[in-house]
């Protein structure tokens, strides 16, 4: 989960929370001491709070299931067939197409797009849309004996 995506949950969350206080501390402010029974606009009040609380909660979720962009984070580097990024956590390779002008061979970056359908060569291709995040040169790895 990315940090805008975290940063959004957090502001639903303050929102349901201040709703819900909200509603319960008018409902409360309308109950005398000697009678608990809540009156029927209590009722509805809560009721529509509850409401808008499950409806903003399942347009979030439907949101994020449809516009879920994925992200990968690796070292680019000039192969014969084009531009080719070599990811760190899973170490597996895509070629890049779509809007790859900013991206150096040799440097590390994070590109936003979608996962495509692998080519007719089987490597899976990658469509960018855009560089998230240049983190400059790639690190070098040590040679192995």
């Amino acid at each position: 989960m990315t940090a805008g995506h975290r940063n959004i949950l957090a502001k639903v969350a303050m929102c349901t929370l201040l709703v819900t206080t909200t509603v319960t501390a008018t409902a409360q402010k309308g109950a005398s001491p000697r009678n608990s029974i809540p009156t029927s606009g209590q009722v509805y009040t809560g009721a529509v709070a509850i409401i808008a609380v499950v409806g903003v909660g399942a347009g979030i979720g439907i949101y994020f299931l449809v516009h879920h962009n994925h992200s990968l984070t690796g070292c680019a580097s000039v192969t014969p067939d084009g531009l080719r990024l070599q990811t760190q956590g899973d170490d597996r390779s895509y070629s890049l197409v779509g809007e790859i002008a900013a991206i150096k061979p040799g440097d590390r970056v994070r590109v936003s797009g979608k996962k495509q359908k692998k080519d007719g060569g089987g490597a899976q291709l990658f469509l960018v849309e855009k560089v998230a995040k240049d983190f400059g040169s790639c690190k070098v790895q040590p040679a192995t004996p």
